[in-house]
């Protein structure tokens, strides 16, 4: 179980080491969870935070901030090769912050997406987790908040540009629910919760960042 703190600590001192290579070669064997910056190395995508942490109102404003940065996995994962994952979601706000991320891989890392180039931010919030299946995809959502897979493909519309506040359309997001017992596949994508658009013009958000319903 990886625990809270600074992500790019376990990326400066576990990156290309044997505690790297044992994970992964026992990673279809053991549970690996994380919470925090623990839960946020285990994705794909991996907001570093390695010159400090950027919130959502920075991240809009400047996709290119120096606080923006973002490195491929530590962890190959299945079922998670499309997805950058944040913490503390609804909480600290941060749909902002992850929609400009996927802003930014759509933007700079056309290359590395994966085959049908969809790229997918995951937030969960606080005193909540999601539990995956190793061999399915199956997600289950437990504890007392709410989840959001939002994906978007090289078809969204972007001005994702350095200096300039992130316009972002075509962003479709699900959210889960722990108190309903949502389930949900990050095999086919699809699953319980509500579906709802989010958009970003100039900077802001133009919809319910959370879906109907939700307020912060």
């Amino acid at each position: 179980f990886l625990a809270g703190g600074d992500q790019s600590d376990y990326l400066d001192y576990w990156n290309d080491t044997e505690v790297q290579s044992v994970i992964q070669n026992k990673m279809s064997n053991i549970t690996i969870g994380g919470t925090s910056a623990g839960c946020m190395v285990l994705s794909s995508w991996i907001y570093s935070a390695s010159k400090g942490s950027v919130d959502s109102s920075e991240a809009l404003a400047n996709p290119y901030n120096k606080y923006m940065t973002l490195t491929t996995s530590f962890l190959t994962i299945p079922f998670l090769d499309s997805i950058i994952l944040d913490t503390h979601f609804v909480t600290r706000d941060r749909m902002g912050r992850t929609l400009t991320f996927m802003a930014r891989i759509l933007t700079d890392y056309v290359d590395f997406l994966p085959s049908d180039g969809i790229v997918r931010g995951v937030g969960i919030d606080e005193h909540t987790a999601l539990l995956m299946d190793y061999s399915s995809g199956d997600i289950e959502i437990v504890g007392v908040g709410t989840a959001y897979v939002c994906s978007a493909d090289l078809n969204s519309y972007k001005l994702c540009k350095s200096g300039q506040a992130l316009t972002f359309e075509g962003v479709s997001c699900t959210r889960l629910n722990a108190l309903l017992s949502d389930l949900y596949s990050f095999k086919s994508f699809s699953g319980d919760g509500v579906v709802y658009e989010s958009e970003v013009q100039s900077g802001v958000i133009t919809t319910d960042a959370y879906g109907p319903g939700l307020t912060l």
